[in-house]
């Protein structure tokens, strides 16, 4: 997996504190898109607060770490913030709460970053990735919303959301430090009717994951990337759900598929060694 500045598991005062650093920092030279130094310009410093196992905030961490932006990186514990009361008795703490009021991840703090009226972060990974785009220039095309792609990502996830309940809480990420961090995700989703399978519909499912890669290499017109004039927000949306599929041992990706993932490798955690 790829290391940013700093990767720490944070408790409520410690990610203040963090946050309040993060204004105070001095600040590094800004690189442009092309790594080239901008004169004159300063690189400010970030800190994202993140969840290691959730797509939407890989959106962020695959634009920061494409383009070099240098950030500090803080994982939370997945049941910290949440409220026993109101999750059959699972949570425990504040977690990311001290940031927004609420328990959501990711969230940016940092010089600049414009944070909504009574917060100290910027929450939600789309509006993150539209204010990192415009504030450092980047090359990011605006997603297109091709129905296409929408249909893969939504049936990409479908068939592979139950084969991820298992396996998620083995990967070696901090977001499982605590045992009420894996009790807490297991409530989620059997709440949302999301349980372990049977071998024999693990199978299956496995069979259709494979089914729908094989539909993805004619949507990728250009090289290694879905859109011909080249890699953007349509790639920054579905490679976080192509990446969770790496814990999953059994996927076969088609070579074109794989290429498409392997171009954004420095960008794209890889479970592979992990994967069951």
């Amino acid at each position: 997996m790829v290391a940013p500045c700093d990767r720490t598991r944070e408790h409520p005062a410690a990610a203040l504190a963090l946050a309040a650093a993060a204004l105070a920092q001095p600040t590094a030279t800004l690189r442009c898109a092309d790594g080239q130094q901008e004169e004159g310009m300063l690189m400010p410093s970030y800190t994202l607060h993140f969840y290691d196992h959730c797509p939407f905030g890989h959106r962020v961490h695959i634009i920061m770490h494409k383009f070099n932006i240098k950030y500090d990186k803080v994982v939370y514990g997945y049941g910290a913030g949440a409220r026993p009361e109101e999750n059959g008795g699972e949570g425990y703490g504040e977690g990311p709460r001290v940031l927004t009021g609420m328990k959501m991840c990711p969230v940016l703090v940092g010089e600049g970053v414009p944070y909504p009226e009574g917060m100290q972060g910027l929450p939600e990974s789309l509006e993150i990735c539209s204010f990192l785009i415009a504030r450092h220039k980047l090359p990011v095309s605006c997603a297109t919303d091709r129905a296409d792609v929408a249909k893969f990502t939504a049936e990409i996830r479908e068939c592979s959301d139950l084969l991820c309940v298992p396996r998620n809480p083995k990967m070696p990420v901090d977001d499982w430090a605590d045992p009420r961090d894996l009790a807490y995700f297991l409530y989620k989703k059997r709440s949302h009717g999301q349980e372990p399978q049977s071998e024999a519909v693990e199978a299956d499912l496995k069979r259709q994951v494979n089914a729908k890669l094989l539909e993805l290499p004619p949507m990728l017109r250009g090289k290694d990337c879905l859109n011909a004039w080249g890699w953007g927000m349509d790639d920054v949306l579905l490679l976080p759900w192509l990446r969770r599929l790496t814990m999953i041992k059994g996927i076969e990706y088609p070579p074109a598929v794989k290429a498409y993932m392997d171009a954004t490798t420095d960008e794209l955690c890889d479970y592979s060694k992990y994967a069951c």
